[in-house]
């Protein structure tokens, strides 16, 4: 127990040096569209693995992808709102983030240990209780299974709803289903998992891609889009495209 990770957002301070590195990594991911599907033999497997090793409350798994790239010196920064409840993430320039203040929201293994591409502001959760076997052992089944530009690590959103994800001219918000219209779940992208009499579950409630009548995206590429500087800007533009009831 209480086994120290090692890894940048996770239980390792950042450096600026760490989130330049997250911007080329994001650069470089594939889009969803572009990888296979998760094959439900390694989700069970990765269930078992995580509850085997405590981990099932703090950690999921996530479908390794980008959107677009990022824009020159920025990372993906996710922030929690309420009314509605959701996660709004938008690129964030790196010497404007508060490197005490966020951590490590999605990480994907690479080379030199596992490292993060999402961030998300607020405290880590608290890992003082899952094994210290964890890591190494996902990493050498990611790594025996050629899944580590498939499967990536996921610090989990304790909300217990399925959330779906639309893509914003930039950045991505991921909001309640129940608060959303004419949108559809389409490929799941995030995986939690629980234990339920003493055996690994794949929870109900996760995470997926949502589309419009025709897209995932909100605004048509090359479209005009109002101007999302503020939380408020959001919801409004939300409503005003028939997305979110209020």
């Amino acid at each position: 127990m209480g086994y120290k990770f090692d890894v940048p957002g996770l239980d390792k301070a950042l450096k600026a040096q760490d989130l330049e590195e997250s911007n080329k990594i994001y650069n470089k991911l594939p889009q969803d569209s572009q990888q296979p599907e998760i094959l439900q033999s390694h989700i069970y497997n990765l269930a078992v693995m995580i509850v085997r090793n405590h981990a099932e409350r703090v950690f999921g798994i996530h479908l390794v992808h980008g959107h677009s790239g990022t824009l020159s010196s920025t990372v993906l920064l996710g922030v929690n709102y309420d009314k509605p409840y959701c996660r709004w993430a938008k690129p964030t320039v790196i010497r404007t983030v508060d490197l005490s203040s966020v951590h490590g929201h999605i990480f994907i293994l690479t080379g030199h240990g596992f490292h993060p591409y999402e961030y998300q502001t607020g405290p880590l959760p608290d890992l003082s209780g899952i094994d210290n076997a964890f890591l190494p052992e996902l990493a050498e089944y990611l790594t025996t299974n050629k899944l580590s530009k498939l499967v990536g690590l996921q610090v989990i959103d304790p909300h217990p709803t399925c959330m779906l994800e639309l893509i914003l001219p930039q950045g991505t918000i991921m909001l309640d289903s129940s608060v959303l219209k004419g949108c559809v779940p389409t490929r799941q992208t995030g995986w939690k998992f629980e234990s339920k009499d003493g055996e690994p579950r794949v929870c109900q409630a996760n995470e997926s891609h949502g589309q419009t009548a025709t897209r995932h995206e909100i605004y048509n590429k090359g479209d005009p889009h109002p101007r999302l500087e503020t939380f408020q800007d959001l919801k409004h533009a939300l409503v005003e495209a028939g997305i979110l009831c209020l």
